[in-house]
């Protein structure tokens, strides 16, 4: 009896050594015929023509195969450029992550998506950096934009912005540095409403002191508006603008910093921090 369920035991054990053996071979033919479809598909993707993502058709244009959406302030062309290299190849044989960030390194570009669309079509889809003023600055002839985050732009292409003039910010100042002068033209801009139309300079040289530069009368006028109530003190000059200019039209710079009161000096008495002297 022992001898029989020693048999059986054997047996037992030798059919499922025999059912792991087949099990194993099938699944690794399974596993072949994936790495061979596998290959054999990405071969087709890879040589078959349908998958070639056309070049241009005249050199400095646009491939028609190459959708570029959200660019208002960018040079369209020097998008296009970086995805030159792929002309003529297979669009499965992109790298998207390496283009994303070629993309990224333009100084306009804020953030980028590139997607394949199958057969043979890309979409890029950007997101500018938004200029918010011009940047004057020191030394320089040129007049660049400055955006929220204090990053300097210089213009691609010929648009036509209504924005004011910064000033009061160097290249040699640190990303947070500008960025904080930025956020206090965007305070005074939003502050100020429809008043902000006026606006045409502001000196941010002292973030919490702000001088305005604007038009009243036909003549320049500078405001000393410090750092906040901003639309209550342009609203306070504008209500009284005709008079004083009129009683002294020597005087073009005015300290609206303290409620109540209006104090008019010509701009060469003010100290460099924009305070008034001693009378």
């Amino acid at each position: 009896m022992a001898k029989k369920q020693q048999n059986d035991t054997n047996e037992e054990r030798f059919r499922n050594i025999r059912r792991g053996l087949i099990l194993a071979t099938l699944g690794s033919m399974a596993l072949v015929a994936l790495l061979w479809g596998a290959m054999q598909l990405e071969h087709f993707l890879i040589r078959d023509p349908q998958f070639t993502l056309a070049a241009a058709p005249y050199p400095g244009e646009e491939s028609p195969a190459v959708e570029i959406i959200g660019v208002k302030h960018s040079a369209r062309g020097y998008i296009a450029s970086t995805f030159e290299k792929d002309y003529g190849r297979s669009l499965y044989m992109m790298p998207l992550r390496q283009r994303r960030d070629e993309l990224l390194r333009l100084p306009w570009i804020k953030d980028a998506r590139v997607t394949r669309i199958w057969p043979n079509r890309l979409q890029i889809r950007i997101a500018e950096r938004e200029p918010v003023a011009f940047v004057q600055l020191p030394g320089e002839n040129t007049l660049p934009l400055i955006d929220a985050d204090g990053h300097i732009l210089m213009p691609e292409t010929q648009d036509s912005l209504n924005l004011p003039v910064l000033t009061g910010v160097t290249r040699e100042q640190n990303e947070e540095e500008r960025r904080t002068r930025v956020g206090r033209l965007q305070k005074l801009v939003n502050d100020a409403g429809e008043l902000a139309a006026k606006i045409s300079e502001v000196d941010a040289s002292d973030p919490d002191n702000l001088k305005v530069m604007q038009d009243a009368g036909g003549k320049a006028v500078t405001l000393i508006i410090g750092d906040r109530y901003f639309k209550r003190r342009l609203e306070k000059f504008r209500l009284n603008a005709d008079d004083l200019l009129r009683r002294d039209p020597g005087k073009t710079t005015f300290d609206l910093r303290k409620d109540g009161s209006i104090y008019a000096r010509p701009s060469q008495t003010l100290t460099a921090e924009g305070s008034r002297p001693s009378d």
